[in-house]
């Protein structure tokens, strides 16, 4: 039985739109509109929480307000930029290092790796 045709106040939409809009929403979709009027489908969609906007010919939902709990973070202090002339005397420190470990482990030089690196360089 098609569903009883009710005058439609001016300026709203029709149930064809209605029906057209309904199909964008996934939680509009399970309702069946076979055999309901207009004003029935108008009250599930605001029952669903939606709201007709006639004169836009649009369904929106208000977006609910969601509380947000402030957080306390420690933020760590930056860290000092270091200068040139202490980058350098740090890889000064470094080289030092590597040769006072060479002359201690005398060795090391005769690794055959260490062979290879050193005809590779010469």
């Amino acid at each position: 039985m098609p569903p009883k045709k009710e005058p439609v106040p001016a300026g709203e939409m029709t149930m064809a739109e209605l029906k057209r809009l309904m199909k964008k929403y996934n939680d509009l979709m399970g309702f069946d509109v076979a055999g309901k009027t207009r004003s029935e489908i108008i009250k599930f969609i605001t029952s669903q929480g939606y709201t007709i906007d006639h004169a836009g010919k649009s369904i929106s939902r208000p977006k609910q307000k969601v509380k947000k709990m402030p957080m306390k973070v420690d933020t760590p202090a930056k860290p000092e930029k270091k200068d040139k002339a202490e980058k350098k005397e740090k890889t000064k420190l470094k080289k030092e290092d590597v040769i006072q470990f060479i002359l201690k482990n005398t060795e090391v030089l005769k690794d055959k790796r260490v062979m290879k690196l050193h005809k590779g360089l010469v």
